[in-house]
């Protein structure tokens, strides 16, 4: 099969073709989850029907449309996704995603606390509905489900579906259209967190965007920002699972705060320092590279 599917694509269509394949998605992912819940004869809350939603959601709603589009409209799809080698210096990620956790409590302290003005109260009240629903749902699916499923389900298949749709489709197509890689990254981190309709957790899932962002455009490779997602996700289920099942007692979703100022401003500054020794090892990299060629 030769790629693209479709030729002589103009950056109009490719964004129309986009469009209707992710609205598509969306629409009928959201249609054949109702219609899995109504055959199977148990509530929306029933576990399988939850777990099934999910893969349907992560699937059918994020993950092919992504793909489908690339297939139809760029030359190398795999490459362009960002199957590439995985940098050695790149599972530093993975150690941000540990240190940044004070500073994200912090950020999460005030994001959750924010009060809107009088006139908005109903709007509010309506938003943190909304945020508790979400919650009951996480305890039931890690609650009653097992940890294997758990973790398969948030976060292995959401890191691989949430970050070839946003980091390797939508971060790119925003650096191809701001020709600025830094507007591009917070911009999709942006999208990235208010995709999740979850306003009281809007900032630090912004943040994590942002970092998953530099990531992959540092490395090149889809497969950091899918392991530091991956690992963001499945440290949730563990601490939801050990909660649940009584091994420990904590507030999870508050996970990681505290009110030592030295202690989120090292969290912060060692996390920053991490993504500068990234930065500094791919660009002594890449003129290591470019004196060899010159050799050559």
């Amino acid at each position: 099969m030769k790629f693209p599917l479709i030729k002589d694509t103009t950056p109009g269509k490719k964004l129309l073709i986009f469009m209707l394949l992710l609205i598509f998605g969306l629409i009928f992912s959201s249609v054949l989850g109702a219609f899995v819940v109504m055959v199977s004869g148990g509530g929306i809350t029933d576990i399988y029907n939850l777990q099934i939603a999910q893969i349907i959601s992560q699937i059918v709603g994020l993950l092919l449309p992504a793909v489908f589009y690339v297939m139809l409209v760029k030359e190398k799809p795999f490459n362009y996704l960002g199957f590439n080698k995985l940098p050695t210096w790149s599972l530093l990620g993975i150690v941000a995603m540990y240190t940044v956790i004070p500073f994200l409590g912090m950020v999460n302290d005030w994001n959750d606390a924010i009060v809107f003005p009088e006139s908005m109260r109903a709007i509010e009240e309506y938003l943190r509905d909304i945020q508790v629903r979400a919650d009951e749902v996480i305890n039931i699916f890690i609650g009653q489900g097992s940890l294997f499923s758990s973790l398969m389900i948030v976060a292995v298949l959401a890191a691989v579906s949430e970050e070839i749709l946003f980091r390797s489709v939508i971060q790119k197509a925003f650096i191809k259209l701001f020709n600025n890689p830094h507007i591009a990254i917070v911009v999709t981190a942006f999208i990235f967190s208010a995709f999740h309709l979850e306003i009281f957790g809007l900032v630090p899932r912004f943040i994590l965007g942002i970092m998953l962002g530099y990531m992959f455009w540092l490395s090149g490779s889809i497969f950091p920002s899918m392991l530091m997602h991956f690992v963001n996700n499945a440290t949730i289920v563990m601490l939801y699972y050990m909660n649940t099942r009584g091994f420990i007692d904590i507030d999870v979703e508050h996970f990681g705060s505290t009110d030592n100022i030295l202690v989120i401003i090292l969290s912060l500054i060692t996390t920053v320092a991490i993504f500068i020794t990234c930065w500094r090892l791919k660009t002594k990299r890449m003129s290591f590279r470019l004196k060899q060629n010159e050799m050559e």
